[in-house]
C-alpha cells in the first residue's frame, strides 16, 4: 500500500467525486407533542443542564470553589464567569469573585497590540481556570495569555504574567512563586513582585522543558510534565525531545499548518529524561532511570526526600516503580508489574505522610485493585479483591486509615463511592443512589463533590461527607424542559453470545411502541479499550440524539463487547494482537440477537460509531457476512498503521513482527463488499484520527468503483464543540437514515 496516495492534497478530487453530503438540511418541525430536532439539541436551554465547572478544594478542605458560567451577549464574547465557594462549616454558598471583578482584572491583560488594533479590537480573555493559594487568601485566575492574582481579602488584582500564550500553571506548595510554561519552556513568577525568570534550558517544539508533547499529553495522559517538591525547594521535571519523532502536519482552511509529534507505530518514540533542579540555582540534576521507553508518572514523597517514577518498556507489557534520589540522582526499581498482554497505566502511587509507605493499583488478577506497599517494595496488605474493579483511588484519610475510592462492585453498569481501611478490612460502599457517582475529595479526606447522574436523570452535584451524608446541593440541574419531550426511556439487557459469554446491553424503544408493528433498528456502537456504552448514566447529546431517532420510530440498541471496559482487564484481553475480530464477533451475535425480535424488520437494521466505533462501523459494513443495510463511520482508523505507536503497539505490538494482526485489523481490503449505504464523516484538523484513514479507505472505494458518501468538515478537530458543525454533523446522519432505513 502507497501511503504516499493518501496526502490531503487528493482532498478536492475525492470530495468532487463522492459528494459531499449536504450540510444543511431544511429545518424539522417540531409537532405538537415537543418531538426533538437537531436544532433543539443544540440550543439553549441545554437539555443537558449545566455543570459547575473547574472545582476546586482549598487545602485545609474548608472551602470548595467552582466556576459559575452563563452565555455571552454576543457570540464572539467569552462566557460570563464568576467564582462562588461553599463553606463546608455552615453550607452556605459565596460570591468570591463577581463578574465585574473578573472583567476588570482581566481586561488589563489584553496584549498591546491587539488592545491597539482598530479592525479587531481585543476582547478580555475568557477564563480558563483558577487555583487556591496555599492558603486560602487568594486565588490565581488563571487564561490562556495571563496569571492574575486576586487577593480575596482585599480584593486587589495584580498581573503576574502576561504573554501571548502560556499553559501548565502551577502555584508552588509554599505560595512564593507560579510556574508555567511559556515557549516550552517552564518559567517562574514571584507571586510577591510578579518579577518572572526562566527556569529550565530554553525550549522549543522539538524539545520541550517541563511540557508534555502530544503522546505524553494524549495517549498517557500526562497532565503536565513538572512536578513541584512539597517543600517547595525543587521542581522536577521531563525533558522530552521529539527531533527524530515523526510529525503530523495539520491545515486549516486557511492556508495555515501546525506540527504535532505523532510517532507511527515502529518508528522512534519521543526520548525523554527526568531532571531535578533547585530553586536556589546551581546545575540541574539528571535521574539515572536506565533505559526508560515512556515515563508516564512522577510522584515526590511528602518529605520530599525522594521521587516515586513510574517506567514503562515499550510494548507495555512492563511497567516499573523506581524509587530515585533527586540529590545524586541515583535510582533503583522496588516494584514491577508484567503482563503477557499489555498494562493500563492509572495514576500513580499514593504516598502516605510518613513517606514509607504507599498505595499501589495493579490488574495482576485480571481487575484493578488496590494494595498497601513499604518503601522497599514489600507487599504490606491486598485491599480489595474480587470479580469487580476499582477505576479511581480518590482519597487516603490517614488519621482514620481508611482509603476511598470508585468502583463497579455493584455492577459494571454503575460507579459507586467505597471505602476501605489500610488494613484491608471494612470494605463498605459509600454511595448507595443507583447510577453512577464520579467523587472529587477534598484533600482531607472529610468531604467530597457527587457528581450523580442515570440514564433518566442529567447529572446534579452535592457536596457530601465522606461518610455519604449530605453537606449540600450545589447544582440540583434540574431540566424541567426535558418533561416537555417524553423521552423514551433506557431499558437495560442481557445477550447472550454463541459462545455462552454474557454481555450487557440497552435498548430504546419507540415512545408509541406497538409489539406487532415491524421497525427499523440503529446500532450505537463505541467499542474498544476504555470504552463504555451501557452504563446507567446521562448519555449527552449523543443519547439526545438516538433518543430523537426512538421517537421517530427507530429501535435504538447498544451492547458492549469483548475489549470494552467496566468488566476488568480479562474482558479486554481478546483485542491483543488483531483489533475488531472478537469485537465483531460479538457485534454479529447481538445483531443476530436483534433481528430475531418479532418487532425488528430484519432488512433495516443501520449501524452508527464515532472514533474506534467508527472503525468497527467501517467492519460491520464491509466484513462478510453483513447485516447492516446502512452505516455512518464517524473520524474512523482504517489503518492500525496510520495511528500513532502508543496506542497502537499497545495492542497489535510490532508492526513487523504482528503484520499479519496490522492486516487482518484494516477494513479496508474488504472496500469490495460495500453493498449498504455508507457516510463517512470526518473532521479536517483531526488530531488523533486523522483524515488519511479516510482517504486510504476512499482511494480503496476507487479502485473497487463503490462510492460512499462523505462529509469533511474543515477547521474541526475530533469532537465538534460548536453549534454550526454539530446541527451540520447530526442533521446529515438524520437525513441519512431517514434515507437509507426508511420511515419507520
Amino acid at each position: 500500500m502507497n501511503l504516499a496516495k493518501y496526502r490531503l492534497q487528493f482532498l478536492v478530487y475525492l470530495i468532487a467525486l463522492f459528494g459531499v453530503v449536504h450540510a444543511f438540511a431544511q429545518q424539522l418541525p417540531v409537532s405538537q407533542n415537543q418531538s426533538l430536532t437537531p436544532e433543539r439539541i443544540f440550543s439553549q436551554p441545554n437539555l443537558n443542564g449545566e455543570l459547575l465547572r473547574h472545582l476546586h478544594w482549598r487545602s485545609d478542605g474548608t472551602q470548595l470553589a467552582w466556576i459559575q458560567s452563563s452565555p455571552p451577549s454576543t457570540p464572539s464574547k467569552p462566557p460570563i464567569s464568576e467564582i462562588w465557594s461553599l463553606d463546608t462549616a455552615t453550607a452556605h454558598p459565596n460570591l468570591l469573585a463577581s463578574t465585574a471583578q473578573l472583567t476588570t482584572a482581566l481586561a488589563s491583560t489584553i496584549p498591546a497590540h491587539k488592545a491597539r488594533d482598530d479592525d479587531h479590537p481585543g476582547a478580555a480573555p475568557g477564563l480558563s481556570d483558577y487555583a487556591w493559594s496555599p492558603d486560602g487568601h487568594a486565588l490565581l485566575l488563571i487564561t490562556p495569555g495571563s496569571l492574575v492574582w486576586l487577593d480575596l481579602q482585599n480584593g486587589h488584582t495584580r498581573i503576574l504574567v502576561k504573554a501571548e500564550e502560556l499553559s501548565d500553571a502551577q502555584i508552588s506548595p509554599d505560595g512564593r512563586y507560579v510556574s508555567f510554561i511559556r515557549d516550552h519552556t517552564l518559567w517562574l513568577g514571584a507571586t510577591a513582585t510578579g518579577v518572572t525568570r526562566r527556569f529550565t534550558p530554553v525550549g522549543s517544539a522539538d524539545l520541550r522543558e517541563g511540557e508534555p508533547d502530544w503522546p505524553y499529553r494524549n495517549e498517557l495522559g500526562l497532565k503536565a510534565a513538572y512536578w513541584w517538591s512539597p517543600d517547595s525547594s525543587r521542581i522536577a521535571y521531563l525533558e522530552t525531545d521529539d527531533h527524530r519523532t515523526g510529525k503530523y502536519n495539520l491545515r486549516s482552511a486557511d492556508g495555515q499548518e501546525r506540527a504535532i509529534a505523532y510517532p507511527l507505530p515502529g518508528t522512534t518514540l519521543p526520548v525523554v529524561h527526568l531532571f531535578v533542579q533547585s530553586l536556589n540555582g546551581g546545575e540541574r540534576r539528571a535521574i539515572d532511570l536506565g533505559r526508560a521507553d515512556y515515563l508516564p508518572r512522577v510522584n515526590w514523597t511528602p518529605d520530599a526526600h525522594r521521587l516515586g517514577i513510574e517506567r514503562l518498556s515499550r510494548d507495555q507489557k512492563t511497567l516499573d516503580l523506581v524509587l530515585a534520589d533527586p540529590a545524586t540522582g541515583t535510582s533503583r526499581p522496588i516494584l514491577s508489574d508484567k503482563d503477557s498482554y499489555w498494562i493500563n497505566i492509572a495514576d500513580g502511587p499514593h504516598f502516605l505522610r510518613d513517606s514509607k509507605r504507599f498505595v499501589w493499583s495493579s490488574e495482576r488478577t485480571g481487575y484493578r485493585h488496590l494494595y498497601l506497599y513499604d518503601i522497599e517494595g514489600h507487599k504490606l496488605a491486598q485491599l480489595t479483591s474480587g470479580d469487580w474493579e476499582v477505576t479511581s483511588l480518590n482519597a487516603v484519610d490517614e488519621s482514620a486509615g481508611r482509603v476511598y475510592f470508585t468502583s463497579t462492585k455493584q455492577s459494571p453498569l454503575e460507579r459507586q463511592v467505597d471505602r476501605v481501611n489500610l488494613d484491608g478490612s471494612g470494605l463498605i460502599a459509600i454511595t448507595q443512589e443507583k447510577g453512577n457517582h464520579d467523587a472529587a475529595f477534598s484533600a482531607n479526606a472529610q468531604f467530597f463533590v457527587d457528581t450523580f447522574s442515570t440514564a433518566a436523570l442529567p447529572p446534579r452535584q452535592a457536596v457530601l461527607h465522606a461518610d455519604g451524608t449530605q453537606l449540600a446541593t450545589i447544582n440540583e440541574n434540574a431540566v424541567p424542559t426535558l418533561a416537555a419531550y417524553k423521552l423514551p426511556p433506557v431499558e437495560f439487557l442481557t445477550v447472550k453470545t454463541h459462545m455462552g459469554a454474557a454481555l450487557n446491553a440497552l435498548m430504546i424503544r419507540p415512545p408509541d411502541f406497538e409489539a406487532s408493528r415491524k421497525y427499523p433498528a440503529i446500532v450505537y456502537i463505541a467499542g474498544g479499550p476504555g470504552e463504555q456504552v451501557v452504563r446507567d448514566k446521562w448519555g449527552g447529546d449523543t443519547f439526545l440524539w438516538l433518543r430523537m431517532m426512538a421517537q421517530k420510530g427507530y429501535v435504538i440498541y447498544a451492547q458492549d463487547g469483548a475489549g470494552t471496559a467496566g468488566r476488568g482487564h480479562f474482558f479486554e484481553e481478546p483485542l491483543h494482537l488483531r483489533l475488531s475480530s472478537l469485537e465483531m464477533a460479538d457485534q454479529r451475535d447481538g445483531v443476530r440477537y436483534l433481528r430475531s425480535l418479532p418487532y425488528i424488520d430484519p432488512a433495516r437494521v443501520g449501524i452508527y460509531g464515532w472514533g474506534y466505533g467508527g472503525f468497527l462501523v467501517l467492519h460491520a459494513m464491509l466484513d462478510k457476512p453483513i447485516a447492516y443495510k446502512a452505516g455512518i463511520a464517524g473520524a474512523p482508523v482504517s489503518d492500525w498503521r496510520l495511528y500513532d505507536a502508543v496506542f497502537s503497539e499497545r495492542y497489535l505490538e510490532d508492526p513487523v513482527r504482528n503484520q499479519d494482526g496490522y492486516l487482518d485489523s484494516t477494513p479496508i481490503e474488504n472496500a469490495k463488499n460495500l453493498t449498504g449505504s455508507l457516510l463517512i464523516v470526518q473532521g479536517m484538523t483531526d488530531e488523533k484520527f486523522h483524515i488519511e484513514n479516510s482517504l486510504a479507505l476512499l482511494n480503496e472505494f476507487l479502485e473497487t468503483s463503490k462510492y460512499p458518501s462523505v462529509m469533511f468538515i474543515p477547521d474541526r478537530g475530533h469532537d465538534f464543540q460548536d453549534r454550526e458543525a454539530q446541527l451540520a454533523l447530526y442533521r446529515a446522519m438524520t437525513d441519512f437514515f431517514l434515507k437509507n432505513l426508511g420511515a419507520p
